[in-house]
């Protein structure tokens, strides 16, 4: 009986897991979906429709395919900006209050930019409820349009109710932005829920054990 109360405790916590994480869904966040950019295409502040799940924030931004630049994930990434800092929000629903989730995405920069390298870029990212965290991304010589050099950074919060802002902002005010790509969303379980879930399939794993050697002796 022990064992099937441990079973169906880590399963019902391994499904709460998978569960929130299906709930809260960030769309597009590889930003293959959306208007054929032609290399690059500026999308202007306010524009809700060219970029599927994502509103452009004020100053604009761009919109660059594989001929321009090599992407982090798929064969389209974006720059936050045009000629000044720009930004994109998506208003993701399905949280579950006090659940601590997780956003990881992929930095980099404009490797067209002619001034002194390194030189850092910057990308101040915020949910709503949580406080902004600015990232930094260090422009190097290496950086080339074949060679991007992208780095994965993470920003993790917690749910404040069902639904919240995902914004990420250039702090850069030139022309020459930081590259955003492979935004995914996901739920991070804290250290006591992994906990029991690994000791209840542990115990789950003992069971079977000891059931087959007592078949074997019988």
């Amino acid at each position: 009986m022990r064992n099937f109360i441990a079973l169906g405790t880590a399963l019902s916590l391994g499904l709460a897991i998978s569960g929130g994480t299906q709930a809260a869904t960030l769309i597009n966040g590889n930003f293959e979906t959306g208007i054929d950019p032609a290399g690059v295409t500026s999308l202007a502040t306010g524009d809700i429709t060219s970029l599927p799940g994502w509103k452009v924030l004020s100053d604009g931004i761009d919109y660059v395919d594989s001929s321009v630049w090599q992407p982090s994930d798929g064969a389209r990434s974006i720059e936050l900006g045009t000629l000044s800092s720009g930004g994109i929000m998506q208003r993701v629903a399905g949280f579950t209050s006090g659940y601590r989730y997780r956003l990881s995405f992929d930095i980099s920069a404009d490797p067209s930019d002619p001034a002194a390298r390194p030189q850092d870029k910057r990308v101040i990212v915020s949910v709503t409820g949580g406080g902004a965290r600015i990232y930094t991304y260090n422009l190097q010589d290496a950086n080339t349009a074949s060679n991007m050099l992208w780095q994965t950074y993470t920003y993790d919060f917690v749910a404040g109710g069902p639904m919240m802002n995902v914004q990420f902002r250039s702090l850069v005010n030139n022309q020459y932005g930081p590259a955003l790509d492979n935004v995914v969303l996901s739920v991070v379980p804290e250290s006591a829920t992994w906990a029991m879930l690994l000791a209840g399939f542990g115990m789950v794993g003992w069971s079977t054990r000891r059931r087959r050697q007592a078949a074997i002796a019988a």
